[in-house]
């Protein structure tokens, strides 16, 4: 089955499909990590979205939704947590009618206050060498400003977390994104959760919230 994760930029998503694909046996699938990979491979489909990417143009929704098709895979027994797809009405019907052998179980809405979230992204840095993640509250580096992965490298803020840009992404996805949780808020194929409690605190009551869909699928 398919459990779609979503939330706002900031809310932990792409952690938390980590951490469930480690410590339940999920299969994450991120329609990023999933582009960087086509792109990296020069595959066919990853050609077609790097010259949207050098354009500096959004990668089309038919080539995502044939990037989900193929990383879904064609085992049904398993269950596939889908980060970052679909962000808009559009892409949701696209997924609803994707041939394939699982199922939509529903979304689960990792919820987390706007104040909070620019916090969280305000604070982020990056390493541009390993790609390792830091926040100069929560999780800063063991020596200042260095990576402790590569230790090759000065960690840096990227441009989309500036304030700014964090306030016009948030309202791009109040615009976008919310509208598909509302399709779903108000049916059994909808759990939410609290993502501001304790990291821990939050996967275990994801797994939970999972297993709801899946039972309520299953009646």
């Amino acid at each position: 089955m398919i459990v779609v994760l979503t939330g706002a930029p900031g809310a932990g998503k792409g952690t938390q499909a980590d951490l469930l694909a480690e410590n339940h046996r999920f299969r994450k699938v991120s329609t990023g990590d999933a582009l960087r990979k086509h792109v990296r491979e020069q595959t066919e489909i990853g050609l077609k979205a790097k010259s949207f990417m050098d354009a500096g143009e959004l990668v089309p929704d038919d080539i995502l939704l044939k990037i989900i098709q193929e990383e879904v895979g064609k085992n049904p027994e398993e269950t596939v947590i889908l980060d970052g797809y679909p962000r808009n009405l559009e892409q949701l019907k696209a997924l609803e009618e994707l041939d394939t052998e699982h199922d939509i179980a529903g979304v689960i809405h990792l919820h987390v206050k706007e104040d909070e979230l620019v916090e969280r992204l305000t604070g982020r840095r990056v390493c541009p060498n390993c790609t390792a993640t830091y926040h100069m509250s929560f999780n800063p580096p063991k020596v200042a400003g260095k990576c402790d992965k590569c230790g090759q490298s000065e960690i840096i803020q990227r441009s989309d977390d500036k304030e700014e840009k964090i306030r016009h992404r948030l309202k791009v996805y109040a615009n976008q994104t919310a509208p598909v949780i509302r399709h779903y808020e108000n049916s059994d194929q909808y759990q939410q959760v609290d993502g501001s409690v304790e990291m821990a605190a939050v996967t275990a009551s994801l797994a939970k919230a999972i297993e709801a869909l899946d039972a309520s699928r299953a009646s």
